[in-house]
């Protein structure tokens, strides 16, 4: 190994000409690539190629004076140098890159070009009668367990009553007495005739041509929003026949006599069913004479209350805490602070440990007490007791204060 001290110097002058020229183009190979895929503009490549060019300019004349003074201090000299014509200008490899560089961006501007003048497909707008193909509707209506009776209408009692299509659009009535008495004969299937709705329904006698007013607009309600698949037919003697419509309550019978038979054929998915058509207390807002004068609105409040539990105990059973809340919340929605639903709500929140759920829902009990005007605002024993039992008596609220 040559010791020289001047061929050591050109050597590490050489290195660090090639680490650099290394870097430089390595950098031009990068801004190339994300030029090409747009991550880059192309004022910005231009001005990495221009850094390029001038670091190019310094580092080619070191480099090319390196390598002849290389070639002065050597002993032994090439022959071959004679026979390649001289060696190349200094002025090539700035001039290659540069031209490169224009080359790579002109080569760029004209894909991008090309790419613009390509036709913009085009978007075909759909009309209404396309939308309301079947294909492209989205069906969100619950599947209806095979225990409900077919039926194009639902006399809606759980709750405000109303009439409405098995979809669950609104039916209009001109008249008040028409959505009533419709209610009324499918709370009565084997009622149907027009000398008993009259003598329940109106408290003292009615006349004829009001009565045919009535079921005519019943009938013509029922028509339109039908298309006359069912409804109200006519008649010329004393019995209402009534196609097509069901009440709710018989629908949530159906599914609790299911779900009481074959529990295991899908009685939860029947209960849910009829459970989901309760939407608040049966028959508010109604000021009709012959639901409390029948006990109707006392049977539906029951069957509420039994469907509730029943589903409650099969979602227990199922280690479905969720599910036993929402059973137990519908029953409560139609019947507010009863109690042996409220109990298993109790229940739930002191296995679960959750301390804040029993005392929010205790304290809620507490309000509706209070609220009721047939109560003089304290709980009964067997709630109390329970409540106890729970140890509702160290529960305390977030203000610190006892709740029991």
């Amino acid at each position: 190994m040559n010791g020289d001290p001047a061929t050591l110097i050109i050597r590490a002058a050489l290195f660090v000409c090639a680490l650099c020229s290394s870097w430089i183009i390595a950098s031009l190979v990068i801004d190339v690539v994300r030029l090409t895929r747009g991550a880059v503009s192309t004022r910005t490549f231009m001005g990495a190629v221009a850094r390029y060019l001038v670091v190019a300019a310094a580092v080619t004349p070191v480099v090319h004076g390196s390598g002849v003074a290389q070639a002065t201090t050597c002993d032994v000299r090439d022959d071959d140098d004679d026979d390649r014509g001289g060696e190349t200008p200094i002025w090539v490899t700035p001039l290659v890159a540069g031209m490169t560089a224009l080359g790579v961006v002109a080569g760029r501007d004209a894909l991008r070009r090309r790419r613009n003048d390509e036709p913009t497909p085009t978007v075909e707008m759909l009309s209404e009668d396309d939308l309301s193909g079947d294909e492209l509707v989205i069906d969100e209506r619950v599947e209806v367990p095979g225990c409900v009776p077919d039926h194009d209408f639902v006399a809606g009692v759980l709750g405000p009553v109303s009439v409405t299509t098995a979809d669950g659009d609104r039916v209009r009535f001109a008249r008040a007495r028409s959505e009533e008495l419709l209610v009324w004969l499918a709370m009565h299937p084997s009622k149907r005739f027009r000398s008993m709705a009259r003598a329940d329904i109106w408290a003292e006698p009615v006349k004829d041509s009001t009565f045919a007013n009535i079921t005519s607009d019943a009938r013509r309600a029922l028509q339109v929003a039908g298309e006359g698949v069912s409804g109200l037919g006519v008649t010329l003697n004393d019995e209402l026949v009534l196609t097509g419509v069901v009440s709710d309550v018989e629908i949530l019978r159906r599914c609790v006599d299911h779900a009481r038979r074959w529990p295991e054929d899908g009685g939860t998915e029947a209960l849910r069913y009829g459970l989901s058509l309760v939407r608040g207390t049966p028959f508010s807002g109604a000021s009709y004479i012959w639901c409390d004068s029948t006990g109707l609105a006392t049977d539906a409040v029951m069957l509420v209350v039994r469907a509730a539990g029943m589903l409650a105990d099969m979602c227990a059973d199922a280690h479905d805490p969720d599910g036993v809340y929402w059973a137990t919340g519908q029953g409560l929605l139609a019947v507010p602070g009863q109690e042996d639903l409220l109990a298993v709500r109790l229940r739930l929140h002191a296995e679960r440990r959750d301390r804040v759920g029993l005392a929010t829902e205790w304290r809620a009990y507490l309000r509706m007490l209070a609220a009721d005007p047939w109560s003089d605002g304290s709980p009964s024993p067997a709630m109390s007791r329970l409540w106890e039992e729970l140890g509702g008596a160290s529960v305390r609220d977030a203000s610190g204060a006892v709740t029991g």
